[in-house]
């Protein structure tokens, strides 16, 4: 019997391995074809199967290696430092050996309340910057309201070039378009931080009015295909924007060409690409005075209202598919941070998603 540390996303542990040896040594395999088979283990478990794999042989760590960093779970702050540690270690390595394709941060209450919270947001960052250039699935959480703005906001202002799916949760900004002044002088004429993004997934603003707003989302993200809004609650100032943005798509689809059929002034717009719109309320809690509908329950309810009147508009173009999930479950009992993830995990393995 021996004991074998493994390291997994969440946690530092010790169990113990049995060695049984094997009575028929198993038939050698080339390393492409054993390659293959490891990369399509490094996303049914986080990675761990990998970090296992590397214990196995030499040959097998020589394979594994390269596939070590590619999904990551983060759950807490000491696996935030573990990596940020790791990664310090490896930053004159090859590239390959430090390559993270797909990552999800959820950092809990007891880690954005302690003093060591400026040091986990300052190690989260350096890993996104050590992945910026190979990640192509990011979903990030984080439930401070105080801060979420300016963390989020700081995200979004992060290159990832070939990032194709992104969701973040909590207090999010309105993404704004790169400006003059910090435009790459090799690709001036590609103003997106994030010009391969297909799918965006926006949770925990609960009345994101003005998202749609100044074509900014078409010109922070010029690939996106899907947008899903997450978490609306007596948003109907939002409604009303995305209504009226579905019916100035209508009006100037059916003559484009017709300057008297655009209006002077477009309050807003959606993405040029947009072909899937994901609409969810959140989660609505019991009036504290059964039999009395406050203000706020009206408002959710004129809100809820309005939405179907969306589902209405966009059937009037059918390049534009609109989508309203059921409400939010009550996060006390179902943890957003849970669902995000079986979410992330999904795409990942083929899966719709959240979509």
């Amino acid at each position: 019997m021996h004991t074998s540390t493994l390291w997994n996303s969440n946690s530092v542990f010790t169990e113990p391995m049995l060695i049984v040896p094997l009575k028929t040594p198993l038939p050698p395999l080339p390393t492409e074809i054993l390659t293959h088979i490891f990369t399509l283990t490094t996303t049914i478990d986080s990675g761990a199967s990998i970090r296992s794999l590397l214990r196995v042989s030499q040959i097998f760590h020589d394979i594994c290696a390269p596939l070590k960093y590619h999904c990551l779970s983060l759950t807490t702050g000491s696996s935030i430092e573990h990596l940020h540690q790791e990664l310090k270690r490896l930053e004159n390595s090859p590239a390959h050996l430090r390559r993270i394709l797909h990552l999800y941060i959820s950092l809990s209450q007891s880690d954005i309340q302690g003093d060591t919270e400026c040091d986990t947001i300052s190690h989260i960052f350096y890993i996104l910057q050590s992945a910026a250039e190979t990640l192509k699935t990011l979903t990030f959480i984080y439930h401070n309201t105080v801060f979420s703005t300016s963390v989020l906001g700081q995200l979004l202002r992060k290159s990832f070039p070939v990032l194709t799916e992104l969701t973040i949760h909590g207090f999010y900004p309105f993404p704004s378009p790169m400006p003059p002044s910090e435009l790459p002088s090799l690709i001036e004429m590609n103003k997106s931080f994030m010009p391969m993004l297909e799918r965006l997934h926006l949770s925990g603003n609960r009345n994101p009015h003005g998202l749609l707003q100044l074509s900014s989302l078409d010109e922070c993200f010029p690939s996106l295909s899907h947008l899903r809004i997450s978490g609306l609650l007596m948003a109907g100032s939002f409604v009303e924007e995305l209504k009226g943005a579905l019916e100035e798509h209508i009006a100037y689809d059916d003559n484009p060409k017709d300057p008297y059929n655009t209006p002077t002034y477009i309050k807003a717009k959606l993405p040029s690409r947009l072909r899937c719109i994901v609409l969810q309320p959140g989660f609505m809690p019991p009036s504290s005075r059964p039999g009395v509908a406050g203000s706020a329950v009206q408002k959710n309810s004129w809100m809820m209202t309005r939405l179907k009147d969306i589902e209405e508009a966009a059937k009037r173009r059918q390049n534009v598919l609109v989508t309203l999930k059921a409400r939010m479950q009550d996060p006390d009992k179902v943890p957003v941070s849970s669902v995000l993830h079986r979410d992330w995990f999904g795409r990942m393995n083929g899966d719709e998603g959240c979509w």
